[in-house]
């Protein structure tokens, strides 16, 4: 028995101090990323380099949902997560019922998300996606190099350069936007297209990047950097210094961070094998109609652009791609 109180007191507090410590740092964020199998993004190869290199900023641990369009249409798949990672494509999808079930996660559940590149085009012949992510956005410019320029200071972007160059990626040209900017870049048209954001749809934050096309920017460490703290910040655990809050700082030890996978019977990623061969596909089914679009090869103009704008409609379709490229792949 302890015979000095303020003693006592004192230790008790000490051991409820370490052991609150303890308790918060062995219970890391879980977060569950949707993704599809890929076809003009290599989504495995995406999935493994991003889990990993985020875990090295925060304390988060992760499933993965592959494909799941019936879950992800009817279930309330966000229950259990402390935030979502969307980083998938679906284009040409304009079915309502599934936007809406997936809108319901964050806007009634009110489970956070962290929204990458072509989430930003999927669904995007209908009006109804944008709205939760606040930018409307249908396009593209070609892949290039991109200097990113701060909007103003915020914890997500602390320490990171005013102007930030990545050698490859795709301009996202804004339609309409409607949040907070946190990274804006120049287009061709001489505007500020916003490339980095948040809005709070139904009061829960999302955060948004139009980043994220190429291997170059998935590995570029100010890019892992600020999905990092975007998780954090969307979920509550990122100081206004830009730093994790007790407990949610990441880990370099090399810890299996994917915890579990689930994917439809028969899905699996198209990975690199599977990427290449779509590509294959699509040179194959353009080469012809691009060929015939070049009038004169010194002269690339509205006309000749016009003309390869059309060979797309007749391009294979990401379906029959990914079937082309899993039952047989070349």
């Amino acid at each position: 028995m302890c015979r000095r109180l303020p003693l006592c007191l004192l230790l008790c507090i000490v051991a409820a101090l370490f052991s609150t410590t303890v308790a918060i740092a062995a219970a890391p964020l879980r977060a569950l990323i949707v993704t599809t199998q890929g076809v003009y993004h290599n989504y495995q190869e995406q999935t493994w380099i991003l889990v990993h290199r985020i875990s090295e900023h925060a304390n988060v641990r992760f499933d993965v949902s592959l494909a799941e369009l019936d879950r992800w249409k009817s279930a309330d798949y966000a229950q259990g997560y402390d935030v979502l990672i969307y980083n998938f494509c679906l284009a040409d999808s304009t079915d309502s019922a599934l936007i809406a079930n997936m809108r319901r996660q964050t806007e009634q559940l009110g489970v956070p998300a962290v929204v990458v590149h072509c989430s930003l085009h999927s669904f995007r012949d209908t009006p109804l996606w944008w709205p939760m992510l606040g930018l409307h956005t249908k396009a593209h410019a070609p892949l290039g190099a991109m200097t990113m320029t701060k909007s103003e200071p915020h914890p997500i972007t602390q320490g990171m350069p005013q102007d930030w160059t990545l050698a490859a990626d795709e301009l996202y040209i804004n339609l309409s936007f409607e949040g907070k900017p946190l990274l804006t870049s120049l287009g061709a048209d001489g505007k500020d297209h916003v490339t980095a954001w948040l809005s709070y749809p139904g009061g829960t934050p999302v955060f948004g990047t139009t980043l994220g096309h190429s291997t170059d920017t998935i590995n570029d460490p100010f890019y892992q950097l600020m999905l990092a703290r975007a998780l954090l910040y969307v979920t509550g655990n990122l100081r206004e210094d830009g730093t994790p809050r007790v407990g949610m700082d990441g880990s370099s030890d090399g810890m299996d961070v994917i915890e579990r996978l689930s994917a439809p019977q028969g899905i699996t990623f198209l990975g690199e094998e599977g990427h290449d061969c779509a590509f294959r596909e699509l040179a194959v089914a353009a080469a012809p109609c691009y060929i015939g679009c070049i009038f004169n090869p010194f002269q690339w103009n509205a006309e000749t652009r016009a003309c390869k704008k059309s060979c797309e409609a007749d391009l294979p379709k990401t379906d029959e791609l990914i079937r082309r490229c899993t039952e047989s792949p070349q």
